[in-house]
């Protein structure tokens, strides 16, 4: 959820709690003022009855002079003084229907010692029907104003944060390896200011570290590639003379073999680095038929060498938008793991299609978890030969490109898939269906 929606939902809440509770104290405000009104004019008439019953013998029909309903008792005796007011209800004259009222009843004794009871009756219908029709009309305005009110806090609110949303985009868009620095639209909002500022300064740092890495990884590369190469060179040679003993020959086949196998690691660590570090930024169209076909030709010696029986299911062209040299990389670390991890006289079986790439192979059953499989350094006991950066490879290419890769083992076959995403144009078009 967006922060603008998220602030416009606490806005409207807020606000709505208010209404209810302002409503609340209005309407009983409202009321209490038209029925002191009513209490005011109920005592006004009580007095006026008063006087009468006082200073006049005879009572005259108060009904006709106020214009409802008022009932008068008269008593020879004393009457202790009493007054209350409140709501009731009472049948019409024809008894059809009930007419709510303010009620004032009244004990007293006249100056002539006479005890007296008066009932005052005061519909209140038009009263109540004046109160409900300010507090729908209330409602309505306040309902209106709040409308009102949420889509000006939207608009101002969608205005004050367009700084922020340049910069978010500024920086999805931002790419480390390029030259230009990044630059963010100035803002009169300080707040705003600052935190351009501090991403700016933020992004020249991280660019300072990353070219300083970078170097020191390329150079430390080479520096060791070169002492290695002359390691093997030196090596080579020793191997072709001829007053070599045949332990000393074994001694230097093994030094040999490590040595091979440091500059394996080191060009390993310097590939997955460049990945990680975004260096194969060129993309274009690539048809992984052809670099699977080529890869197999190249491994055919290796089929050979372990009589491995190969199967190649890629009937039509895989077009896929990656880095050509990553998609060779791919295959060829996939195949080469197939290779190494078969058994003399085992089977290799490559499927490609516009979804996924399938590598299949028989072996030994593994002594990792498969979840580790995929990790730096992470190989089978059983296989010496290998570094453990094959696999690890593999998926540092399939995160940078959104691929996934799963490992599977049944019918005791090593199964790696790696899954292409859709395009978009599929994707629209498989969500429709």
């Amino acid at each position: 959820m967006k922060l603008l929606t998220r602030t416009s939902i606490y806005y409207f809440i807020s606000s709505l709690l208010v209404f209810v509770i302002g409503g609340f104290i209005f309407y009983n405000v409202i009321q209490s003022i038209f029925y002191k009104q009513l209490d005011d004019t109920l005592i006004t008439e009580k007095k006026l009855i008063e006087e009468q019953i006082n200073y006049s013998d005879s009572l005259p029909d108060f009904r006709t002079v106020f214009g409802h309903m008022i009932q008068v008792t008269v008593f020879n005796d004393r009457l202790k003084k009493s007054e209350k007011i409140n709501d009731t209800i009472i049948a019409s004259d024809d008894r059809t229907e009930l007419i709510s009222c303010r009620h004032l009843h009244v004990t007293n004794t006249s100056i002539s010692n006479r005890g007296y009871i008066i009932h005052i009756f005061k519909p209140i219908g038009e009263t109540k029907n004046l109160i409900t029709a300010i507090l729908l009309a209330m409602t309505f305005l306040f309902i209106s104003l709040m409308g009102l009110l949420l889509l000006v806090n939207y608009y101002i609110s969608k205005r004050v944060w367009i700084p922020f949303y340049r910069t978010l985009r500024s920086l999805s868009h931002y790419n480390i390896n390029q030259e230009e620095p990044l630059h963010l639209t100035k803002t009169r909002i300080s707040e705003f200011r600052l935190l351009n500022k501090a991403l700016e300064n933020m992004s020249i740092k991280i660019r300072r570290d990353f070219l300083n890495l970078k170097e020191f990884t390329e150079n430390a590369s080479h520096e060791l590639q070169t002492p290695l190469a002359i390691i093997k060179s030196k090596l080579e040679l020793l191997v072709q003379s001829e007053q070599l003993t045949v332990e000393q020959m074994q001694l230097i086949h093994s030094v040999y073999d490590a040595v091979t196998r440091i500059s394996k690691l080191n060009q390993g660590l310097l590939l997955i680095s460049k990945i990680e570090n975004n260096q194969f930024s060129a993309v274009e169209k690539v048809d992984l038929q052809k670099i699977i076909l080529r890869n197999l030709e190249n491994f055919e010696d290796a089929f050979r060498m372990k009589n491995i029986s190969t199967r190649c299911q890629c009937n039509e062209p895989v077009i896929l938008s990656m880095n050509r040299s990553l998609a060779e990389i791919l295959v060829s670390n996939l195949i080469s793991n197939a290779v190494k991890h078969n058994v003399d006289g085992g089977n290799l079986e490559v499927l490609a299609n516009q979804t996924n790439l399938r590598i299949s192979n028989t072996g030994h059953s593994l002594s990792i978890s498969p979840q580790r499989l995929f990790e730096r350094f992470s190989k089978s006991d059983r296989t010496s030969e290998s570094v453990g950066l094959g696999l690890a490879i593999v998926r540092q290419i399939a995160n940078l490109y959104r691929m996934q890769v799963e490992y599977r083992y049944e019918n005791q076959l090593h199964t790696i898939i790696v899954s292409f995403p859709f395009p978009d144009s599929e994707k629209n078009k498989s969500l429709k269906e």
